[in-house]
Formats: structure tokens, sequence, C-alpha cells
């Protein structure tokens, strides 16, 4: 058994900034990782197509400059092979793997109270004992497969995009199907509709899809951009919203107007630009899109119609237009070529939802009607247990033998997206009820690895060994996020944010909406204020 102050689970940018920050401490730090090198979801997330839909240059580590500068992005958008090699290269420059034991996948973390210690075992028997248990297993790393009949009986090669095999799939000549239409659908459907002798999409809910407007990356614009980063990078923590500084290659602001704030004219041409700029700059238009649903109905307008534009067949192209929620109540999807793929001769369009998928069979799929659709490669993009899947199926085991799973039944509970009531000393990255999901995951993990850090420092000092969040800091916390949520459109969506893509979850939304300058207010205070009362001769330090 192996002691260390702090135990990190996984080795993505969370776990990798977790354990270069707190080693730079002093304290002594470990990694266990599933996968056999650093990179998270980018190594296990090898499917055609997959890339980032944030730009480069934003979606990387703002700590250190050097890095900042020297390091070369080939792409506006970077795909997931540049994003990996990204991150092996900041493992190798800040010699990190020293301190990361790779293949290994936890069974169990389970706190003790008389000594205020974790015990972490792996599936290899080995164990840890560790003061603070710190996972960064990401919100969108545990693989959703759904439980339809017979799905164990298919004869052909099966396979789900977020465990899609290092050496690929080779599809050419193959009957493929693929099952969910969701961003990763988005992206690799036309990749497979380039190779495969026939595809058979098969659709439940269709999504609102925008083009990614991906180039190689101009140098004179990357060098523009190195150029401004102290500036940039201050705008992204400071006055913007979700982390954004780049809109299109002038650094247009986010709009402040109202969507009748202006002409019909002057509206269809700030949609235009939009379309133009490319990924998710559709977020940082008009200011009432999100909040007032005649507004968004103009948008919904606009991107019906470019649909209709772009695909051929009318009945085709009304599948492919979302009726069940406004845009942007879901993640825009951002793609290349994506509507276009539905032009071609081999691919075809299924719609699930009024005609379910009823079983796999050995050779391909049986809907209710009793169509049947025989392939040689069937393919699941059904997404993530987004969130909470991760962390509950860690088995941590907190005070009084309670699981996270158990303790998280009826929805996640945490404070600040941080930690959770009655798990002490375990501290979460990217974490649900954190901004996880609409800022810079970069970005947030940098900085709630110096906040835990700064938070193991004042416990150090004080003489605490265990901290905390008091269960009504929880609950008032959860009920803010809830309010947020509640002002906006997005409930009129059944999203991965609220839980609603897996069958029996509980609908809660998952993260923070009110925006990270907001949240790191919120974190400071706690540091200033409210920390100092509850380190008196406290056993477990209900803290945050």
């Amino acid at each position: 058994m192996t002691h260390v102050d702090v135990l990190i689970v996984g080795a993505g940018f969370a776990g990798m900034r977790a354990l270069h920050v707190l080693r730079g401490r002093g304290l002594s730090v470990h990694v266990i990782e599933a996968g056999d090198d650093v990179g998270g979801t980018w190594y296990f997330n090898r499917y055609p197509g997959a890339r980032v839909d944030i730009e480069s240059l934003e979606y990387s580590y703002a700590f250190d400059e050097d890095l900042q500068q020297e390091w070369e992005w080939p792409e506006r958008y970077a795909a997931q092979p540049d994003v990996l090699r990204y991150l092996q290269h900041v493992a190798d420059r800040l010699d990190l793997r020293r301190d990361i034991t790779f293949g290994r996948r936890a069974e169990s973390f389970v706190y003790d109270e008389d000594s205020a210690l974790w015990t972490a075992t792996t599936d290899h028997g080995e164990q840890w004992t560790c003061r603070y248990l710190v996972p960064a297993v990401g919100f969108l790393s545990t693989a959703y497969l759904p439980r339809i009949p017979g799905i164990d009986s298919f004869g052909g090669r099966l396979v789900h995009t977020g465990q899609w095999p290092h050496e690929g799939v080779d599809v050419a000549g193959e009957r493929v199907a693929i099952v969910g239409t969701g961003a990763t659908g988005v992206q690799l459907i036309p990749h497979l509709a380039r190779d495969a002798a026939s595809l058979t999409v098969l659709q439940r809910s269709p999504m609102w899809t925008v083009p990614l407007q991906n180039i190689p990356m101009p140098e004179e614009y990357q060098r523009r951009i190195k150029a401004q980063y102290p500036e940039l990078r201050r705008r992204e923590l400071e006055e913007s919203f979700a982390g954004n500084f780049l809109v299109d290659f002038d650094l247009r602001p986010s709009e402040t107007r109202k969507a009748f704030d202006v002409s019909a004219q002057e509206r269809e041409a700030e949609y235009d630009f939009r379309w133009e700029s490319g990924g998710l700059c559709f977020y940082m238009s008009f200011a009432d899109l999100l909040f007032d649903q005649a507004a968004n109905d103009t948008l919904r307008d606009y991107l019906a119609r470019r649909v209709r534009e772009i695909v051929r067949d009318p009945a085709t192209a009304d599948l492919l237009i979302p009726t069940d929620h406004p845009p942007l109540t879901k993640r825009l999807c951002c793609d290349n070529g994506y509507f276009e793929a539905f032009n071609q001769e081999n691919v075809r369009l299924v719609d699930t939802k009024t005609d379910p998928i009823a079983e796999i069979t050995p050779t391909g799929v049986r809907l209710e009607s009793g169509a049947e659709h025989d392939v040689d490669v069937l393919v699941f993009a059904t997404g993530f247990d987004a969130g909470t899947g991760s962390l509950t199926r860690l088995n941590i085991v907190g005070r009084d033998g309670r699981t996270l799973a158990e303790h998280w039944s009826g929805g996640a509970r945490t404070h600040l997206g941080l930690m959770s009531d009655g798990f002490p000393n375990l501290f979460l990255l990217d974490g649900p009820l954190s901004p996880a999901a609409f800022f810079s995951p970069p970005l947030l993990s940098d900085y709630q690895s110096q906040l835990v850090a700064r938070i193991i420092e004042r416990l150090d000092a004080d003489g605490t060994r265990a901290i905390e969040p008091d269960p009504d800091a929880v609950t008032t916390w959860m009920g803010h996020v809830d309010d947020i949520c509640a002002m906006t459109l997005l409930p009129k969506a059944n999203s991965w944010w609220l839980g609603a893509n897996i069958p029996g979850k509980p609908r809660q939304f998952l993260y923070y909406l009110g925006g990270f300058p907001e949240y790191r207010r919120r974190c400071e205070l706690v540091l200033e204020g409210g920390f100092e009362e509850y380190l008196r001769d406290r056993h477990s330090a209900a803290a945050l």
C-alpha cells in the first residue's frame, strides 16, 4: 500500500493540471488513469471526425505563456489526434508521467473517518491511501449504450463512438447503420457516408446543427492571437460568460442587442455572419435568444431555411429540422458536411421516433413496424452519461458507508460543483453543478486546481484534518443553479444538460449557467469570508 497526500483519478486536461499545480505546492501527488497514456476523453474518442468545437487557440492551457507561444495548432478547430498530441507534449514538457500509473481502473474509494484518509483499490489489486481524493474524470467520458433487446446477438461489427478501436474501423464497401445524431453522430456521419457502400442513419431526435467552418490555421491569425494572449485570456476569465474571446477573425464581440431591437434585414445579416463565422458563435448572437421564445423563433426560422437550402429532398430536410426544442436549448452541433451527406445516394435517413427500434437482430436492426435493416457494421453514437455518470460509477464510499451513487440517487449534490456533503476531502474537477459545460474545460480545471491547492493550504495552516460542505450550503447552491436555468428556455429541451438522455436518471440541470466570472466571485467569497468560521476545532469542517 502506497500513501500520498493527493490521489487524482484521470489524466485528461483536468487531472494533468491538478497534478502540476498540487505537486508544485510541495504535496506528494499520484494519478491513476484507465488509458495507456494521457488524454482522457481525447485518448478514447478516436472516431473519424472527432474534433473540438471551441477554437484551438482557446481550447488550451493558459497558465504557461511559453507553452502558449511555442505550440502551433494546424487547424482552426483541432482534430482529436492534434489535441492528444498537445496533451502528450504538455505531459513531457512538465514531466508528469513519472507520477501517473496508466492502465488502471479504480474499483473503490473508501473514506475512514478515524484516520481521515481515503483508501483506493484498483482492478490490478494495488492500493493507495491519501488524505485528499480528486476525481478528474470529465463530464463526458462514460459512454452510454442503450439496452435494446437483442443487442448481444448482432453478428457483425458493433462499436460505440466513445470506445472507438485504436486501429480504426474499416467500413469501405460495408453496409453501415448508425444510431444517434447528436454531436458525435454529426461529426462521424460524413466520414461514414464517404466510405461505406450504404449508410442508414437511425435518427430519433434531430439536432440543430451549424457549420464549423474549419480551415487550416492561418499563420497571420495565430500570430496575431498569440500577440494578444495576455489580454484575451484576461477577458475570458473576467468578462466572458463562457470563456470565448474568438468569434471571427476580427474578434467581433458578443451581440448585446435583442433580436427585435433591429430590423429584419439587420437580423438576417447578423445570422448570416454567425453562420459564416462557424462554430458555437450563435450563442453570442442576440442577447435574448435564450430567454424570449419569440426572439428564439427568428433563429429557428433562419436555421430551418438553411437546412432546406442544403438538403435537396424536402421530406428528408423536414426530418432533419428539430420540432421538439428551440435552437440553443441543447448544445449546438457543429458539422463538416453533415447535411450534404444526405444528398448522397448511398445515405438513407430513418425516423425512429415514429417507428422506434424494436430489437437488434443477428443481421441488423428491426423496427416496430417490422421493417428490417441488414447491416455489416452497427455504430452507436449515443453519447455519455454526462456530469454524474463517471463519478457514480467509481464506487466512492464516504462517511457512514454511504456511496456517492446512493447519495446522488435523487440528483447530484455539490456545492460550487467542487465538493459533496458526506464526502470529506473529496474535490471534484469539472464536476456537476459547476460551469463545466459552459466554460472552457482547460481554464476551469486550472482555476479549480488552484482553488483546491489554496483550500489544502488553509487546512494545513489551521491544523484541520478534513473538510466537507454543509448540507444546507449544498441545497442552497442546487437551488441557485436551478433558479438560473428556470429563467431561460433550456428546460424546454430534453438534453444531456438535464440528464434526459439516460433512462431513469433524475431530471436536474447539471451545470452552472451564471457565467464563470460570477462563479469565480462566489468561490472567492467562500475563501475570503465564510470559510474561517468552519475551521474551529472541527474534524469535518463544513467550510464550503
